[in-house]
């Protein structure tokens, strides 16, 4: 019996994939990605060749989102049965909330000894990559929250922002550029200074096969083009956060315009959406669309290499 056949004889529900892609959290381009180069589910066929899912398949799809949120690689996952992938997702706790209050007890008594330790088992509950999303933003939110309440002091909050930075430097460094995987320079541009959140983003595309060349904050735009020239690179990636849309406009626009055709131009951060559209700009609104451009890079990467 063929695909097609199956879904015309089948009474059960099966859903389109704009539907799928809604309803397990993935974007269609990702989804159809992880079906081409993993296998990850093998979704039935119309006559006419449109893919359709069932709930089997979104119950795996939300499995293996969960599972690549949680740090594994879509490509160590993706033939996994229901049970491994299961594990794989399991909480390593359940008091998120809990583990934030007690690291900002220890900042507030600047016990750099006692927040590293706390860091560091949340790190080896869940990896570095669900730490860098789940641990470390919220926290830094937290701790930002609480600063401008005047709860928390300026010592805490700078010494909260050295541990992880120093973690996740750390762990990035160290990482094993994939043999194959596509080169993003990850920066902020002159006038910039802020790039926390963009080395949590450096770190994510890393786990997601990105080779990651980081080079932190306030880079002139020359050296920028250098950078990415000298690393044969498939993309340079720039975070805003406080520079002025007046003032990042024109770097955006002249650094598009130097950059090769072939190199994308991706832009992130709390300033990004106060800037206006840019022909040839992508503007990625946050972590989880970071991943889905990395592997449709992968995915672009591998075909021109076969």
């Amino acid at each position: 019996m063929s695909e097609a056949e199956r879904v015309t004889e089948s009474s059960e529900t099966t859903f389109p994939v704009r539907v799928a892609a809604r309803m397990t959290g993935l974007t269609p381009e990702l989804l159809r990605a992880w079906e081409r180069r993993y296998a990850a589910v093998e979704p039935l066929r119309t006559e006419g060749g449109t893919r359709r899912y069932t709930a089997d398949h979104l119950k795996r799809l939300q499995l293996l989102r969960q599972a690549v949120d949680a740090g594994h690689r879509i490509s160590d996952v993706a033939r996994m049965d229901e049970e491994a992938l299961r594990a794989c997702v399991a909480p390593a706790s359940t008091h998120a909330e809990s583990w934030i209050d007690d690291v900002i007890a220890a900042l507030r008594q600047l016990d750099s000894e006692r927040a590293r330790t706390l860091f560091d088992e949340r790190v080896e509950s869940v990896g570095m990559a669900e730490f860098a999303r789940k641990g470390a933003l919220p926290l830094l939110y937290e701790i930002g929250e609480r600063w401008q309440a005047g709860n928390l002091s300026v010592a805490a909050e700078h010494l909260a922002t050295t541990l992880i930075r120093s973690m996740l430097a750390s762990e990035l460094f160290a990482h094993t550029p994939p043999e194959a995987g596509p080169t993003i320079v990850f920066a902020t541009p002159s006038g910039e200074d802020h790039d926390l959140g963009l080395l949590i983003a450096g770190l994510t595309a890393a786990a997601n096969g990105a080779n990651v060349v980081f080079l932190g904050a306030n880079m002139p735009e020359s050296d920028l083009i250098d950078c990415v020239e000298s690393s044969h690179a498939d993309v340079l990636a720039l975070g805003l956060v406080t520079l002025s849309p007046e003032t990042a406009m024109p770097i955006l626009t002249g650094l598009r315009k130097a950059l090769p055709t072939r190199v994308a131009l991706w832009l992130g951060g709390a300033g990004a959406q106060q800037c206006a559209s840019i022909r040839g700009v992508d503007q990625v609104s946050n972590l989880d669309q970071l991943m889905a451009h990395v592997a449709l890079l992968d995915v672009k990467s591998a075909a021109a290499a076969e």
